[in-house]
């Protein structure tokens, strides 16, 4: 289960690369877009279709799916090191009803690569286990290939932890002695115990940061987590374990984490990858644990804000229903609301485009806005559909920030547009709605399949095929057409299992299908 593109920048901002071209030929602004942390790609559930399997439905990260796409933002010329950009998106679903939703996505004018880059006292904490199981060989040659890359002015701790958590190197240069001696002749990642502290090497970490000369160190401090997402042995409790790393976070501490062993356990891992402050990902093979610790080296990290915390709020005449796009976001029909302990822009020397194609970068918050039709006569079209409110705390100065802004619909709540092309508040491409709808088909797709209705997960497919056909036929676009085909793929696939085990492939569209139809 591949979390992350090695060719992405870290789990909480795009890359700083702006040499692409988004749908309908814009060429971006310089502006860097900052999305949440966790997963950066699908590339298990599209090396699944492609091998000609039905993936399960948990392949389907929905944070690493948005991630995989590019849209171009607004300038970032707020005068804020982050900047909040609304959407709104209205459209007829396929139905015949009412699909409206809320977007909120972020970029910053501060670019990475000008930044200066600090000294970084790195803690790696790797996992002794049996289930980790990591291959010595390969975390040997991938430990060497990240301190080779490593500058001369940093510093490495290195905890082994497992039953209990030891320290076995602090605050050494990266080409020392100890630290090449540790890798050759110790077997670090070697252990055939069940018994796992992994909120003690998680607090280990942070004492290497703390202790003796270490807490003189001038410079950025970064984890680096090597787990096998089981927690078996002293503090447990998942909350807990992710309470000590957002505590890091806030202050300032990049956290990485990758996953290892086959009986690899994602909930933890996933929420601290969440956190969006480093990488997030899970080693497929031993080759793929040794370049991810090698790409490691290459992610320098640069905080940008602490205690960052976003509300959305319904105006009259709304209620919020479902979201989408990040896993930290919370919602009832009052709002919803999205807490990071911190957002980092990251600059990766030599990144290349997700799956060797996608430019990579995009996400951001989905909040669905259920109208009341009834109200339409007396709020009346171009009133205030929702309010996004945002404070955090400028990691550059200590500066408390806050936005206030409110979005307004140019239609009553719950009238669609008169054409069944959608209404897009910025009056351009649409593309991040497009994007939730490929997701959302594909979703559906599979949800309808699992539960053993063929018929019904053919016939999202095919609702969704004259909407992304004429999308693509006005905007041409790279990640949307690798969508469509990547669902065709998908959708062969499904008739080919149903086929299989006796059932009809005579598609019936679902009339409840989540998304907006866009083009009939």
């Amino acid at each position: 289960m591949k979390l992350v593109s090695l060719g992405l920048c870290a789990a909480a901002v795009g890359c700083s690369d702006h040499s692409s071209v988004g749908a309908g030929g814009e060429v971006p602004t310089g502006s860097v877009n900052v999305a949440q942390g966790g997963a950066q790609d699908i590339s298990q559930f599209r090396a699944l279709v492609k091998a000609g399997k039905v993936p399960t439905l948990d392949t389907l990260d929905p944070v690493g799916f948005f991630a995989e796409h590019a849209f171009d933002l607004p300038d970032a010329d707020c005068g804020k090191d982050v900047c909040v950009h609304p959407f709104l998106a209205v459209a007829p679903r396929f139905n015949g009803g009412n699909w409206t939703m809320a977007f909120v996505a972020m970029n910053t004018a501060v670019d990475p690569s000008k930044l200066e880059r600090p000294p970084v006292h790195l803690a790696i904490a790797v996992e002794s286990s049996s289930f980790a199981a990591i291959d010595e060989d390969a975390l040997d040659l991938g430990m060497m290939k990240l301190l080779a890359r490593l500058r001369p002015e940093d510093r490495v701790s290195v905890i082994r932890y497992g039953e209990r958590a030891e320290r076995r190197v602090f605050l050494a240069e990266p080409e020392s002695a100890e630290l090449t001696s540790l890798i050759v002749d110790e077997r670090l990642g070697e252990g055939d115990g069940e018994l796992v502290g992994l909120y003690e090497g998680i607090a280990a970490a942070e004492k290497a940061f703390e202790e003796g000369d270490a807490a003189g160190f001038e410079g950025a401090h970064r984890v680096l987590l090597l787990t096998s997402g089981h927690a078996t042995s002293g503090i447990t409790d998942p909350d807990h374990i992710l309470g000590l790393g957002e505590a890091l976070v806030e202050d300032g501490t990049a956290f990485g984490v990758i996953g290892v062993g086959e009986r690899f356990h994602v909930k933890i891992p996933s929420a601290l990858g969440s956190m969006g402050a480093g990488t997030y990902a899970y080693a497929l093979s031993a080759g793929d644990l040794g370049d991810l610790l090698s790409e490691e080296a290459k992610t320098t990290l640069f905080p940008l804000a602490t205690g960052f915390s976003l509300e959305v709020t319904p105006s009259a005449g709304y209620t919020v229903g479902r979201i989408y796009g990040t896993k930290r976001a919370t919602a009832d029909a009052t709002g919803a609301s999205l807490e990071m302990p911190a957002l980092f822009i990251g600059q990766r020397d030599g990144a290349t485009d997700v799956g060797g194609s996608r430019r990579g970068g995009g996400g951001g918050l989905f909040v669905e806005l259920l109208a009341d039709p009834s109200l339409g006569d007396d709020i009346g079209p171009g009133q205030a559909a929702f309010q996004v409110t945002a404070d955090w705390t400028s990691a550059k100065d200590g500066a408390a920030e806050k936005v206030d802004t409110t979005l307004l619909n140019a239609l009553p709540p719950g009238q669609n547009p008169d054409s069944m092309w959608w209404n897009i508040s910025d009056g351009g491409s649409g593309k991040p709605y497009m994007m939730l709808n490929m997701y959302l088909a594909l979703r559906g797709a599979l949800d309808f399949y699992q539960a053993g209705d063929c018929q019904r997960s053919l016939g999202v497919i095919e609702m969704m095929k004259p909407s992304v056909g004429a999308w693509l036929g006005e905007y041409s676009d790279t990640d949307i057409q690798d969508d469509n085909n990547l669902m065709l793929m998908l959708r062969q696939n499904i008739e080919n299992a149903c086929r299989e085990s006796l059932s009809s492939t005579e598609p019936v569209p679902p009339g409840d299908f989540d998304g907006g139809c866009g083009w009939l």
